[in-house]
């Protein structure tokens, strides 16, 4: 016989999800296991028709304190811990009395279903399992001897096994089974953290993060990479959207539309008060290469694609609205990689349906759940930062050529789409009777006079010739007066930046020499 194999002979179950239970259930009977159980578990199990020993005949105490003891006792601990080939243990176990437990099997307090309905602190500390995690992690402490399920999608894998071993288990499931119990209560435990965190609105010095993984990707971002798709189960946005047609999403497809529509959304929020409610944004490796709100979709989206015609090929777009009818018509002699949109109307799924492989996400923007940190790996461990949300409020002309009032506007809008272009980051942008846009950019330069010489650049390639009204946002402060020079040789007069540079004065000068305006906002947006 096999050293490895432990029979199953006593059972404790005690779940909240009961899917698949009655099927375990009836397994573990017909092979002579006797099942323990409690409360709504052992409900459900004495109506299969089943025998089921009550959690109180071995604890030797009944149920307490409405609920919270049950299954807490040190005769369930000890019928979990104690080793079966130690024989110091065994004796203990028949001094003491204590009968072993081959198999738990257990899944935790709905705490995550209760936080996202928005349950109350109450709701929440009442679901928060003391006794399941107790079981858990004995048993998975003592998987030599003992096997756990957290999973309903394990039970088929343990009757399978009960099956081919009659009616045991091997060592490799065992190991299996424990490694999933661990990270089950682990996620449960970061779930507890994060949303008492959250609540509290309070800072520790441990982060949790426990995500789970939604999906293999076919590789990361370069084919010799892997990749996957891990989802936070409390999250609501782009990792827990399922698209409707396309082929499956690459990483950089993710990466590409997590850009889209973190840029889409602040220009939506800014659109919310603004003169323009419909918002398209294209993105390219990450960047924004176009932009635009208008006062529909199609004139938004046309805006947008004319800030770069050639980047904007093989894209990913945002939208605000419903995709209409003339968005898709317009689309449908172009190639793009991904649209997002609240929600696609019939006929433009008829249009789109004639390309298989384009992929349609539906996301809205007004339920989206952007993160509050931002993690990136290092060597060693990670950085954390909270994200750069919010819409810049503090606008200030700093020069003695004034800023117009109308051209505020504008300057908003430019500053959303400039905190989402890597930096150094420069973006020109244009207001028409039709709404606003970006015309030309120039991002990820370690001299930020290259990204200004590239933005005016692609304005120009643009067809935009006069950039005497047009508006250039910078993400960062200009450190010398170099900047300015430039600026005002391509006929700029006008320019948004934080400030905050020691040389902010020369600056300042060169603009009132050169008769340009320029307002601080007060807010870096670097974006590395």
């Amino acid at each position: 016989m096999n050293n490895s194999l432990v029979k199953i002979k006593r059972a404790l179950l005690s779940v909240s999800d009961k899917t698949g239970l009655d099927v375990l259930a009836q397994e573990l009977n017909n092979r002579g296991v006797e099942i323990i159980s409690s409360g709504g578990t052992a409900k459900f199990i004495m109506n299969l028709g089943l025998p089921v020993t009550p959690i109180e005949k071995v604890t030797g105490n009944p149920e307490a304190f409405a609920g919270r003891m049950k299954t807490l006792s040190f005769q369930v601990a000890s019928g979990l811990l104690f080793k079966r080939d130690s024989l110091e243990d065994l004796r203990q176990a028949e001094e003491l009395k204590i009968e072993a437990i081959d198999l738990v099997v257990c899944n935790l307090y709905p705490f995550e279903e209760v936080a996202k309905r928005g349950g109350t602190l109450e709701e929440l500390v009442e679901n928060i399992d003391i006794g399941g995690p107790t079981m858990v992690r004995a048993a998975a402490k003592n998987y030599a001897h003992v096997t756990v399920s957290t999973d309903p999608a394990e039970y088929r894998e343990l009757i399978d096994s009960l099956v081919e071993f009659d009616g045991a288990t091997d060592l490799n499931l065992r190991k299996k089974l424990c490694l999933q119990a661990f990270r089950h209560t682990a996620l449960y435990d970061s779930l507890i953290a994060s949303e008492l965190e959250r609540e509290n609105n309070v800072e520790g010095k441990t982060f949790c993060l426990s995500p789970m993984r939604a999906q293999e990707l076919r590789y990361g971002e370069n084919p010799h990479q892997k990749g996957y798709v891990y989802q936070w189960p409390l999250g609501k946005g782009l990792a827990q959207a399922k698209p409707i047609q396309g082929k499956a999403l690459s990483y950089n497809n993710l990466l590409d539309a997590d850009a889209a529509l973190r840029s889409a959304l602040d220009l939506h929020q800014l659109s919310k008060n603004g003169p323009f409610k419909s918002v398209v944004t294209i993105i390219k490796h990450s960047n924004p290469c176009g932009a635009a709100m208008s006062n529909t979709s199609l004139q938004a989206l046309e805006m947008a694609w004319a800030g770069d015609p050639i980047s904007s090929f093989g894209s990913i777009i945002c939208f605000n609205r419903e995709l209409d009818r003339a968005s898709a018509d317009w689309l449908s002699s172009r190639f793009v990689e991904v649209i997002c949109a609240p929600s696609f109307s019939d006929e433009a799924l008829e249009i789109f349906a004639k390309k298989k492989n384009l992929r349609l996400i539906p996301v809205n923007l007004d339920e989206l759940n952007v993160s509050d940190y931002m993690v990136r790996s290092i060597t060693g461990g990670w950085v954390v930062q909270e994200e750069d949300e919010g819409l810049d409020e503090d606008y200030k002309v700093v020069t003695d050529i004034p800023f117009d009032d109308a051209r505020m506007e504008l300057a908003k809008f430019g500053s959303m789409v400039c905190k989402h272009l890597k930096s150094n980051a420069i973006g020109l942008f244009s207001k028409s009777e039709n709404g606003f846009s970006i015309i030309g950019a120039g991002m990820g330069n370690p001299n930020r006079l290259i990204s200004v010489a590239q933005s005016i650049e692609k304005a120009r390639e643009n067809g935009v010739e006069n950039l005497s009204e047009a508006l250039l946002v910078s993400d960062a402060f200009f450190p010398f007066a170099d900047n300015i020079e430039a600026t005002s040789k391509a006929g700029i007069k006008f320019i948004v930046q934080p400030g905050g540079s020691i040389k902010d004065q020369n600056v300042i000068d060169a603009c009132n020499e050169t008769g340009t305006s320029m307002v601080f906002t007060g807010r870096r947006h670097f974006r590395h």
